[in-house]
């Protein structure tokens, strides 16, 4: 549990610390997949690590046994057998257990994205068409699912049929090989030694295939965990005093992927002083939004340097809304000040919509603001902006809903 725990928490960290390109890799989807199916089972790793090896030491014991009582040719060669049918069991099951996760985390992707533009979808009446999608991706994990849980079959028969053809072999090696006499106490010492051995069999596979589970999430886990963080020393932060300025930029050069030649936003100098309003204005996909997750250290600089002053309060483009009431998400973890508070929602234009609403400030938003339409949600975006006291306000089109 323990182990599980911080793995959930060292994948959220990680994902308010993923670089760009990071979040490209990984989608929500995945991150939940992550914290639901390889955290759980990296989490029961520790249980069976122990099962497997207390399991194993059982049977040297009980294989040390057969030794000393009929021979070794007589108890290793059936033993090396059921060895050999178990050996390709392993890499079978790890490549249909690989693949069952990619197929799962492609599928995962695929939801978030069709939930997350659920209503472009309704107004193309394009359900159809993506539960097809869906149903295809699901095929594909079925299929890797059903293909595992074969294999399975396989290391089930092998367990039941081994007692019985291990000490079949023991008996005929002994008569051959003329290694131990079967009399009444050798038969029963080996028939005693194997179904003590039983549990051990049935113990391994299921060890192994759980080991087996874990390095595939181990390697996923890893590969998320070591991927590129966002530069804390990319935005220099003095403090508010030592400059007129608010925000300065000289020689900037940025881009969203760092691997590719293309830069996103270059050749960036400005000088903001404190108290100035600055409009940023351009064509679609010129760079505006760019801009302001430079000054936020969001994107990564190439070269040059940038300087704020302050802190930042931003107000994106797409609507941020928490769970919970209005006042909480204006609050946003922050003491209540009646008159900075009453403040915050008349200039941002929310108090005719508190009074609307049955329960003002205290209505409960719903997930992603539900309950909310688009203007108020930038509004209450707006108040929590404002409440915060910062010292610069990044607002990225606010007034786009």
């Amino acid at each position: 549990m323990r182990m599980r725990s911080a793995l959930t928490v060292a994948v959220y960290q990680k994902q308010l610390k993923l670089s760009s390109l990071g979040r490209q890799r990984h989608s929500i989807g995945e991150v939940v997949n992550y914290i639901a199916v390889d955290a759980y089972r990296m989490g029961e790793f520790p249980m069976w690590f122990h099962v497997g090896w207390s399991s194993g030491l059982l049977l040297v014991l009980a294989i040390s046994v057969l030794f000393a009582v009929v021979g070794v040719l007589p108890s290793l060669v059936p033993l090396l057998i059921c060895g050999f049918l178990n050996f390709p069991f392993a890499k079978i099951i790890q490549k249909c257990q690989s693949e069952f996760m990619n197929a799962q985390d492609k599928r995962l992707r695929a939801m978030s994205e069709i939930l997350n533009n659920m209503k472009i979808i309704k107004l193309q009446s394009w359900e159809e068409k993506f539960k097809n999608l869906i149903g295809s991706y699901r095929e594909i994990e079925f299929k890797w699912l059903a293909e595992s849980q074969f294999k399975k079959i396989y290391s089930v028969l092998l367990f039941w049929m081994c007692p019985t053809i291990v000490s079949s072999f023991i008996f005929f090696g002994c008569i051959i090989f003329q290694s131990a006499a079967l009399d009444a106490s050798t038969i029963f010492t080996v028939l005693v030694t194997l179904k003590s051995m039983c549990e051990s069999v049935r113990l391994v596979p299921d060890a192994l295939s759980t080991l087996i589970q874990v390095k595939v999430s181990f390697n996923r886990m890893n590969s998320f965990l070591q991927e590129d963080e966002i530069k804390q020393d990319d935005t220099v932060r003095p403090p508010l005093g030592e400059s007129d300025t608010t925000v300065h930029i000289e020689s900037g050069n940025f881009s969203w992927d760092p691997d590719s030649a293309t830069l996103t936003i270059q050749n960036v100098n400005i000088a903001i002083e404190r108290g100035k309003k600055v409009a940023v204005c351009g064509v679609v996909g010129a760079g505006k939004s760019s801009f302001l997750h430079a000054i936020l250290g969001d994107i990564q600089k190439m070269s040059g340097t940038v300087n704020v002053y302050g802190s930042i309060a931003y107000v994106s483009q797409a609507s941020w809304i928490q769970s919970g009431t209005v006042r909480e998400n204006i609050l946003f973890g922050k003491p209540m000040n009646k008159i900075k508070y009453e403040k915050a929602i008349k200039v941002s234009a929310l108090d005719k919509d508190i009074e609307s609403f049955d329960y003002g400030d205290l209505t409960e938003i719903g997930q992603r603001g539900l309950n909310m339409i688009g203007g108020q949600k930038q509004r209450i975006q707006l108040a929590r902006a404002v409440y915060s006291d910062a010292d610069i306000y990044l607002l990225d089109d606010p007034l786009v809903q």
